[in-house]
């Protein structure tokens, strides 16, 4: 497009849009989902359950790999957290676990190891722009549905976006190609026309050369110059405000 105008955005979400900052380590995150699993009757030590949940992750991951057969899946943790009650309660089918388990204790996990969450300088404002310049504007994160649509909404974007896919529900994450190529094929958006925009040169902007648009770089991590200059992986553009991007709209 001409003067780096896009008519469709395709935004990640977390580095990108909202700065976020989490500590899944910490021992007393740990030690307090135990703390739950506890009350509902899973006898689970905090370094226990850490270990176990661990196990699980990896072993679910091997699996959707070969059962999809691709080189990035992405499991559900709401799964793996109901697994390990099931685990530790193999006789629980009339037990008091509540309904959507693994979904609650996913919410609390995240909860207890978010340390902040706010959005960049110019999010709102940016997206309201585009939005108001006619673009069609997408989210695409590799991320879990179980607590990211709460922080979508937590931050007051989603009302911005005509289309939101998370990779825990598509059980593939960035950079398999299928990801993105999903949101070009629901909504007919045409390649010359999109721009994926993300943090990630690894993630955001290889799966955007993967289906063939451009990708633009919004430094947050940072990259340094020479860490771009010597990355495989060329951005179309970069910039170091997501402001940028009203550049070039008359």
């Amino acid at each position: 497009m001409n003067n780096n105008v896009y008519k469709n955005y395709i935004f990640d979400f977390y580095g990108t849009l909202v700065n976020i900052l989490t500590d899944e380590k910490d021992p007393m995150l740990w030690d307090k989902l135990a703390q739950l699993y506890q009350a509902y009757g899973a006898a689970y030590e905090g370094d226990a359950l850490k270990k176990a949940y661990a196990k699980h992750v990896d072993q679910a991951r091997k699996e959707l790999m070969d059962l999809k057969g691709v080189a990035y899946p992405e499991i559900d943790l709401a799964h793996i957290f109901n697994q390990l009650y099931i685990d530790a309660r193999p006789q629980s089918s009339n037990s008091n676990q509540p309904e959507d388990w693994g979904k609650l204790i996913a919410m609390v996990f995240r909860v207890l190891s978010r340390k902040h969450l706010t959005a960049y300088p110019h999010t709102k404002e940016v997206l309201a722009f585009l939005k108001e310049q006619g673009c069609r504007l997408y989210l695409l994160s590799n991320a879990q549905a179980a607590f990211t649509n709460a922080e979508i909404d937590l931050m007051a974007l989603r009302a911005y976006f005509d289309g939101i896919y998370l990779s825990s529900d598509a059980g593939i994450c960035k950079p398999q190609p299928e990801f993105l190529k999903q949101v070009l094929d629901d909504h007919g958006l045409k390649p010359s026309e999109t721009v994926m925009v993300g943090n990630d040169l690894t993630t955001d902007i290889a799966v955007a050369k993967a289906v063939g648009i451009d990708g633009i770089l919004l430094n947050t991590f940072p990259y340094s110059r020479r860490e771009l200059e010597n990355s495989p992986i060329k951005p179309t553009r970069v910039i170091m405000d997501i402001e940028a991007l009203k550049i070039g709209f008359t």
